[in-house]
């Protein structure tokens, strides 16, 4: 009888000691807190990060923020390089929110594998704040980086713009000088 009390206890503290080795092993979010982006003169930005190794399975979401004064544009891309699929980051998503947590604007995935390619576009945003959201996860424990680059520029009126404001103006012109003839 004690033979068999003293097997099951074995058995016990192997399953247990088995089940706190496989948590050990589950998934962790290693988020970061959110980074602020600066934006230079020139309206470019950038912005990434990186994960040290032994990292395998676990998920991020890493928050980049910054803040416009005028109507903006945005215009943005990120990726992840690695030696093999297996190995680095999988890019899972890129986008664009509001200061109140809403989704302006989702990225498209170009490329996934050795390289993972997101690009994002938003236009006329209005003043205020925002963040980049890139979410992904470590493939394996040789760690990983992604980087990201593009413009945050105010938004400027495009040449066609520019060219229909002349054309009416013109007209304006012409109409208001044949009605100053008319009236002579």
């Amino acid at each position: 009888m004690k033979k068999s009390f003293s097997t099951v206890l074995m058995a016990l503290a192997f399953a247990g000691s088995a089940c706190v080795a496989q948590s050990a092993h589950a998934a962790v979010d290693i988020s970061k807190a959110a980074a602020a982006v600066t934006l230079p003169n020139g309206g470019s930005a950038s912005f990434g990060d990186k994960f040290k190794n032994n990292q395998a399975t676990n998920f991020f979401g890493e928050k980049f923020t910054f803040t416009t004064t005028g109507l903006t544009d945005v215009d943005m891309i990120v990726t992840s390089t690695s030696t093999k699929a297996e190995n680095g980051l999988n890019l899972t998503g890129f986008a664009l929110f509001d200061g109140r947590n809403h989704q302006v604007s989702g990225g498209q995935q170009l490329l996934t594998g050795i390289e993972d390619k997101w690009t994002l576009s938003a236009k006329h945003l209005a003043a205020g704040s925002y963040y980049f959201l890139v979410s992904g996860n470590v493939v394996s424990n040789t760690g990983g980086a992604f980087g990201a680059n593009g413009s945050v520029l105010s938004a400027v009126p495009e040449a066609d713009t520019y060219a229909m404001l002349l054309a009416g103006l013109g007209l304006l012109g012409l109409v208001a000088r044949r009605r100053g003839g008319k009236a002579a």
